[in-house]
């Protein structure tokens, strides 16, 4: 069933309003009838079963059937500090992390970061959100994933402390510890964790032993090295897996 995310306000009264991007998409894309059923969700965990009962060229309509908490949104909080990559890999990681249960993406400016504008950087938010929205949707999240204004190493190391139980920093330098012996190793499930990945080229030492003062903890991923939209997108599915979050019956 067709997945949309609308505003909390298109929902009222059993009534579901549809904008006029969204009735084309429904009408002149996917070629659908009244009478037809969409899912539609208001960004805050719930998803609505909607019965089409009008659908004009500047709106359409439905009346809300029923009404379920989302199965396919995470209990784990998971924020995903991306240091900016080039080309179409932070938006790959921005696509795929969403479909694996990010919660929230954090675009980091470190040493080695190509894309350093932010001033560009916030020319493509409109395309980041559209890429956010579609994946959550295609993915059957319940809420979309939140997008932070990028953002420096210094400061993703200080506020990924402060808001979660858990930040890991995976480094292809780190020896020993895996990712999985850090996780395996916590007396209790936390209920957020942080994960901080690097750009192309990796993290400098100082970066690391920066985010080590401040209690990251310092990682591995194994012995192969990994490019940086595949490091991220292995770590968020070794965290989401291992926390129970992979599961089926959820």
């Amino acid at each position: 069933m067709h997945r949309f995310f609308v505003p909390p306000e298109s929902i009222s009264q059993g009534l579901v309003t549809f904008d006029a991007a969204l009735a084309h998409q429904l009408r002149n894309v996917l070629r659908m009838r009244p009478g037809e059923q969409v899912t539609a969700l208001d960004d805050s965990g719930w998803e609505y079963l909607v019965e089409l009962t009008s659908l004009e060229p500047d709106r359409a309509l439905g009346c809300v059937c029923g009404q379920n908490p989302s199965q396919g949104e995470p209990r784990l909080r998971l924020t995903l500090y991306q240091s900016m990559l080039k080309g179409d890999r932070f938006e790959w990681v921005l696509q795929k992390g969403t479909e694996l249960g990010v919660s929230a993406f954090v675009p980091v400016l470190s040493r080695r970061s190509v894309v350093r504008d932010a001033g560009r950087m916030e020319k493509r938010r409109p395309r980041w959100e559209r890429i956010l929205r579609e994946a959550a949707e295609q993915s059957r999240r319940g809420r979309l994933p939140q997008l932070a204004v990028p953002v420096s190493f210094d400061a993703a190391c200080r506020e990924s402390v402060r808001v979660h139980d858990l930040s890991l920093i995976p480094w292809e330098d780190a020896g020993t510890g895996s990712l999985l012996d850090a996780l395996r190793a916590l007396d209790a499930p936390p209920k957020s964790v942080a994960l901080l990945i690097g750009p192309e080229g990796g993290f400098e030492r100082e970066e690391v032993m920066l985010a080590r003062r401040q209690e990251i903890g310092v990682v591995t991923l194994g012995p192969r090295i990994l490019r940086a939209e595949t490091a991220a997108l292995a770590s968020v599915a070794i965290v989401m897996s291992e926390l129970g979050e992979m599961g089926a019956g959820r």
